[in-house]
């Protein structure tokens, strides 16, 4: 499934590029896509920065920075999106380093797949760590609880 998506992103970025450069000629299609390279890494370092100062906020008042995390895989994933030369792929990246479409796309894909993760069961193993006379036996006895989620 993957694999069609960067075939078809990719040739789509060629025509784009090629038909842009016809239009306005090849050195301003490449001045083009370098100016929106050096706007993109600008407005990635502020958002980035900005979700941080957030996150770290959250945790000093005890809350758990959930929605800054998904924040920065969006904002991580406009970074890739926005190195790859296209002006498609400049454009979602542009789009992830905007606040309220950023919220958009998190709210969607929290939409889309809520019902998968919280239907999972999942299983939890904590390991605590014993003294040193169990370190030294030959057959080595691991405690911890195990519980499974239902």
């Amino acid at each position: 499934m993957l694999f069609p998506i960067f075939v078809i992103v990719t040739l789509a970025e060629i025509y784009v590029l090629v038909s842009v450069g016809q239009a306005i000629g090849g050195l301003s299609t490449v001045l083009l896509v370098i100016i929106t390279a050096f706007i993109g890494s600008s407005l990635l370092r502020q958002q980035g920065w900005s979700t941080m100062a957030k996150a770290q906020q959250s945790m000093a008042e005890g809350r758990t920075p959930a929605m800054e995390m998904l924040e920065g895989v969006v904002i991580l994933v406009s970074g890739i999106l926005l190195l790859t030369p296209g002006f498609l792929t400049d454009g979602l990246g542009l789009l992830g380093l905007m606040p309220w479409s950023r919220h958009y796309f998190i709210n969607h894909f929290l939409e889309k797949n809520a019902e998968r993760v919280f239907r999972s069961r999942s299983s939890v193993f904590i390991h605590r760590s014993g003294t040193t006379e169990s370190k030294n036996k030959k057959d080595e006895t691991i405690e911890g609880e195990f519980w499974e989620d239902k």
